[in-house]
């Protein structure tokens, strides 16, 4: 069962309780795929183990160098709030990848702080980087703009870039303007392409300061990716003076 085919893992996986070896399906519990984790539970469960205290048990030790990533988000699937804190404490791990999964993890149980995260944000693990920035989205004008501002530039690698710019796209407002505007001449294209689509979807939120000149020096530097007409249009309802 080391095919790399996850559905070919979990029918491996099923086909243990048939073959009256399911004490093997413990060994994929920990599984770095989602269908493999909860087809090796059924298993376990079948037999009377418990899933749930598997998981706690190799978690509990912190600092375990060992300890697999998949045990670590097996343990969101299965617990319970009361488990986030045996994950918080994952979000020190020296493996990126444990540290990625405890950040999901603890938005699976519904346990996102906001002041732990944010400091993932900077994170030299991609994933990690990814995951912490997906968990603060609906938090994202908690987190000073500014700060966020500032890891947008091109001193920053391109993961904490691309987190930072995701919450302040998702702030909305001229916060989110300024910080697309301010990487059009970022260093990934990628990137440069995505700020340039932010500001063709931009629009003034409903409480902004209108005829701000401020939005309208931004708009002037993005005349490139309008027609004249939109440009006209996003000015008005900007408050601007044609």
């Amino acid at each position: 069962m080391s095919a790399r085919n996850p559905r070919t893992r979990s029918a491996g996986v099923t086909a243990l309780r048939r073959a009256a070896r399911t004490e093997e399906a413990e060994l994929y519990l920990s599984d770095r795929s989602a269908l493999v984790r909860a087809c090796a539970r059924y298993v376990v469960r079948q037999q009377g183990g418990d899933p749930a205290a598997w998981y706690r048990a190799r978690c509990t030790v912190a600092g375990d160098p060992a300890l697999p990533p998949g045990a670590v988000i097996g343990l969101a699937e299965c617990g319970n709030r009361a488990d986030a804190g045996l994950l918080r404490p994952l979000l020190e791990h020296p493996s990126a990848g444990v540290r990625a999964q405890a950040v999901e993890g603890l938005r699976a149980l519904d346990c996102v702080d906001v002041d732990r995260l944010k400091p993932l944000l900077e994170d030299p693990g991609t994933g990690v980087v990814r995951q912490a920035a997906a968990s603060l989205l609906p938090s994202a004008k908690e987190l000073p703009a500014d700060w966020l501002l500032e890891r947008t530039g091109s001193t920053w690698p391109r993961h904490v870039r691309v987190g930072a710019f995701r919450l302040l796209d998702a702030r909305g407002g001229i916060v989110a303007l300024r910080a697309a505007v301010g990487l059009f001449q970022d260093p990934d294209k990628k990137l440069r392409t995505w700020a340039g689509q932010a500001v063709q979807r931009w629009h003034p939120s409903p409480d902004a300061r209108r005829g701000d000149a401020e939005v309208g020096e931004l708009l002037d530097r993005s005349r490139h990716l309008f027609s004249d007409y939109v440009l006209r249009r996003r000015r008005w309802e900007a408050g601007l003076d044609n």
